[in-house]
């Protein structure tokens, strides 16, 4: 019985790779494609249709109902396969490398790194002034753009240099039509989250490894996409707790499910430890967690002022378990992948919430069978971007499966240098790197975990490293990606994401390589600019959310407070306040989603003279009205939120109701907004009754 383990490595990998550039390669190149089964025999003639567009007659087809074309050069497949990606009728695209050069994505230096802001007097012709300076310096000057105020924004050539620069300044002032010259500066994102591991997540970070998390949160929408993780299921924990939809576990054999059953629509971990030492390889005395940690990776709630964030915060989780004790069976994980994407699974209850990513932090040896490649063409026939770990053996993908099945986004490990990890596995399958960690001096991957030795104990949080880790970095950013445009196919997800990568560093062990390490390092700001935004202009859900509002309570009088402020949040905690543990994301303050009520509007808060009574609303009307109230006083605005028309939200947000209870003893109300409907519901049974919808936050 083949079986499939998990991607992480616990133990220090003794050897290093060192590659070289690849030689030339002359002899055609041959790129592989299959298209959607929704076809139903019109194939053939999409097929043709597709190469003859690009500019090729010639197409075979094999056996399993996929097409060949052979490409005069590594450029060329390159080229078509990207071509062919970006079509929606196709499934998946690439070509068949062995050892050949793939022209790697170089991505230019920043245009705010060399570009001037030149003020032209009024009247004057700002593209004409432009024209003179590039004449009379000799200077190779890009007009980006007129701005208000007749302000021309020039790009420099590439290889300026501050004094070229300072010279030009200097010409361009002496230009009767011109008023004044200045370098561009540019204000960047000030918000990172306060949750209180940040600091350590070097992943997330700018640095030369990371994955500059925090400008794609700035521009990214806060959709809620499910991302499934197919892995060891996962425990409760705090930096988790509201992410989840309903999954299933998919695990048959009972002596690998270690939980007493087999399939079942409980994905709870109980723990993967070898207690008995039964596993031949690999043989683990302690429960990995691994599903917890991959979680946390992925979709860890941001700006919750507690451990920390995910790549993807606003993000659920779907847990869908086929490794268990030694492993995993591979039926068991093709099957799983058939379920995670909403293909019925014979035995089990369909998925009633699909996937649009999917997480494998796990492999094997072995070629990628008929019913592996059959499930993933299945779900990416359904739009789901299939990502999967490359392996940790220190050898090429080519020989793990599902790393070398078509169509999915392989991923390897980097370390905190953008260097192949020592572990990682390599070669053609590559798409890219993504942080993984390594060891010695450098560090792991911090993430959330369960505390226990071998059965479920308490929430924790580890740093581990692996292939497994690399791989939900990739998958969060697809989410967002896919939160940016929902209609983007995991073909064209794969070609932007390559297209996005910032180069291997010079002296790494990749950097001059070609078809071993992938296009490049992962880049979250890059990719999610790449995608532009395609949702509806009155979609909440298409707005900018990078806010976490805290609920607290007072523990002498019971009343409830709201917060997206972490210092705020900081100085009453323990002050005689209580988090509840109810978080819900909202909107920035720079948010413009569209037109009429949904655009957010700023939420004031109004607090009680001598009490802790508080409402919030995102009406001004309602504003006005409660502070200008007998007794009560305006207490700041403290978020922004989406304006309910009638107790109805727009589409894509979810209402926050204000519920109140009369307390006879104080003569007073007592308010609390929240959006959990289970709590909501244990609140009417406590006597609470609905009062309004005070705002709408996304869904």
């Amino acid at each position: 019985m083949k079986r499939l383990t998990r991607q992480t490595t616990f133990s220090l990998a003794v050897t290093s790779l060192v590659f070289a550039a690849s030689a030339a390669w002359s002899a055609p190149v041959a790129v592989e494609f299959k298209l959607n089964p929704a076809l139903k025999g019109r194939e053939q003639v999409r097929a043709m249709n597709a190469i003859t567009a690009l500019g090729t007659v010639k197409v075979a087809k094999d056996g399993n109902g996929a097409f060949s074309i052979d490409a005069p050069s590594e450029t060329d497949a390159t080229r078509i396969a990207g071509s062919l990606r970006d079509m929606k009728h196709v499934l998946w695209a690439q070509p068949a490398f062995k050892a050949a050069s793939v022209p790697q994505s170089q991505l230019a230096p920043r245009y705010h790194e060399r570009m001037l802001a030149i003020d032209v007097k009024s009247g004057q012709d700002a593209r004409a002034a432009v024209a003179r300076i590039a004449a009379s310096t000799g200077q190779a000057l890009k007009l980006h753009r007129v701005a208000t105020g007749n302000r021309a924004m020039v790009v420099l050539p590439v290889a300026t240099t501050p004094a070229s620069m300072a010279a030009l300044k200097v010409a361009a002032e002496s230009d009767a039509a011109i008023s004044l010259v200045e370098r561009v500066q540019i204000l960047r994102h000030q918000w990172l989250p306060n949750d209180t591991l940040f600091s350590q997540q070097w992943a997330l970070a700018e640095g030369i490894g990371g994955t500059r998390a925090g400008l794609a949160w700035d521009v990214t929408p806060s959709g809620s996409v499910n991302v499934g993780v197919i892995d060891t299921g996962i425990r409760r924990h705090p930096d988790l707790d509201g992410k989840f939809v309903s999954g299933y576990d998919m695990i048959r054999d009972g002596f690998i499910a270690v939980d007493g059953n087999g399939r079942d629509d409980d994905p709870s971990d109980p723990g993967d430890a070898d207690i008995a030492l039964d596993c031949s390889s690999p043989i683990n005395a302690f429960s990995s967690w691994h599903g917890t940690h991959v979680a946390g990776i992925v979709a860890a709630h941001g700006n919750n002022g507690e451990g920390i964030s995910g790549i993807a915060p606003s993000a659920r989780i779907q847990s869908i378990r086929g490794l268990g004790r030694c492993g995993g069976t591979f039926e068991d994980i093709a099957d799983s992948i058939r379920w995670a994407a909403g293909v019925p699974v014979p035995g089990t209850v369909t998925n009633p919430n699909p996937v649009r990513v999917m997480n494998l932090s796990l492999g094997g040896n072995g070629p990628c069978g008929a019913n592996m490649q059959s499930a993933v063409d299945a779900a990416i026939a359904r739009g789901v971007a299939v990502v999967v770990a490359a392996g940790n053996d220190e050898e090429l993908a080519t020989n793990f499966v599902p790393a070398n099945c078509k169509g999915v986004i392989t991923v390897g490990a980097s370390n905190l240098l953008g260097n192949l990890s020592s572990y990682s596995n390599f070669g053609p399958e590559l798409a890219l790197l993504a942080p993984g960690g390594d060891f010695g001096t450098f560090p792991g991957v911090l993430s959330t975990l369960n505390g226990g030795g071998t059965d479920p104990a308490v929430p924790s949080y580890a740093a581990y490293s692996g292939t497994s880790m690399a791989a939900p970095h990739v998958a969060g950013v697809v989410a967002l990606m896919f939160a940016r445009d929902p209609s983007l196919t995991p073909g064209q997800v794969l070609n932007r994401l390559k297209a996005s990568v910032r180069p291997f560093p010079p002296g790494t062990d990749c950097a001059g390589t070609t078809n071993v390490c992938g296009a490049g390092l992962l880049d979250a700001a890059n990719a999610v600019a790449s995608v532009p935004i395609n949702r509806g202009v009155n979609e909440v859900a298409g707005s900018a959310a990078r806010l976490h509002v805290v609920e607290l309570v007072n523990s002498v009088n019971g009343r409830y407070t709201l917060s997206a402020d972490p210092t705020e949040i900081a100085r009453l905690t323990g002050n005689g306040w209580a988090r509840t543990g109810q978080i819900f994301p909202t909107y920035s303050f720079t948010t413009n989603i569209g037109a009429g009520a949904s655009i957010p509007q700023p939420v004031c808060r109004a607090k009680l003279y001598g009490h802790d009574a508080y409402r919030f609303s995102a009406n001004t009307g309602e504003c006005k009205d409660q502070v200008n109230a007998n007794g009560m006083a305006a207490d700041g605005v403290v978020f922004m939120a989406a304006l309910p028309n009638a107790n109805v939200c727009p589409s894509g947000s979810s209402a926050a109701w204000e519920m109140a209870r009369f307390n006879v003893s104080e003569n007073l109300y007592n308010f609390r907004t929240l959006t959990d409907w289970v709590e909501i519901s244990a609140m009417t049974a406590a006597g609470w009754q609905y009062s309004r919808v005070a705002f709408c936050v996304p869904n």
